[in-house]
């Protein structure tokens, strides 16, 4: 009996090991996952820093939502959503202005700063 005892110990202490060892390294794996690929700041915020480095030469012009999206591509190649980059862009204070379609040009909607007037 005694030896059975000893061989139930070592085995539950065996995995009690095993399982220590195994979150430290699970802990290290998702610590060094995170420095590796950090969370993606939200949509305004990334929308914001971007804008805030265009030129305002380039603002003047206007800007597609289409060019945004690009410039705001995410991590693995992902676009953030029309809508949402539309609804962000409105929230800082940017006005979409609409060039209505004649023979020679599609519909097109640029957004513009707001004026300070």
């Amino acid at each position: 009996m005694t030896d059975n005892a000893n061989r139930s110990t070592a085995f539950s202490e065996g995995i009690i090991d095993a399982l220590a060892a195994y979150s430290q390294g699970q802990h290290f794996t998702s610590l060094t996952k995170e420095a590796a690929n950090p969370i993606l700041p939200p949509l305004h915020t990334r929308l914001q820093k971007l804008l805030e480095t265009l030129p305002s030469s380039e603002q003047r012009q206007g800007l597609s939502l289409l060019d945004l999206q690009v410039r705001l591509r995410g991590r693995k190649g992902g676009l953030p959503h029309i809508g949402e980059l539309g609804a962000a862009i409105r929230r800082l204070g940017w006005q979409r202005r609409r060039a209505w379609s004649d023979h020679d040009a599609a519909f097109a909607a640029k957004w513009y700063p707001k004026d300070p007037n």
